[in-house]
């Protein structure tokens, strides 16, 4: 009973998405620009030799793309910190499935970009 008065209709659902849409325009605080940029170098670090790839612009563009998509839900004026942890959240639980390396166990983006990763290739050359 209290849950179901908490759940929207699909009516009230598409005007706040509408509403979210034209006039939520989140952007990124001095917090959360910090913990972005501590998150993707944490990515990059986790490359264990030059070969292997782990984070790239383009994960870095998407964290931020559902950063702001995760304060726009808030309907939030500003990015913050939780934003910006949600989003790398969802990218470690999206790409760990797809990009970890079978032989090695970590994570390598060359099997999302190539379909090969970086250790098959080192065994091949």
């Amino acid at each position: 009973p209290r849950l179901a008065q908490s759940i929207l209709s699909l009516e009230e659902f598409a005007e706040f998405v509408s509403y979210a849409r034209n006039e939520c325009h989140p952007v990124l605080n001095d917090d959360a620009k910090t913990a972005l940029i501590d998150g993707y170098v944490q990515m990059r670090r986790m490359a264990t030799s030059r070969n292997t790839i782990t984070a790239t612009p383009r994960q870095l563009e998407s964290i931020i793309r559902l950063a702001e998509a995760h304060a726009k839900m808030r309907l939030a004026n500003e990015v913050e910190t939780i934003d910006v942890e949600e989003a790398m959240r969802l990218l470690r639980v999206a790409t760990q499935s797809a990009a970890t390396d079978p032989r090695t166990g970590r994570i390598d983006m060359d099997l999302i970009n190539t379909g090969r990763s970086a250790s098959s290739r080192v065994r091949i050359a």
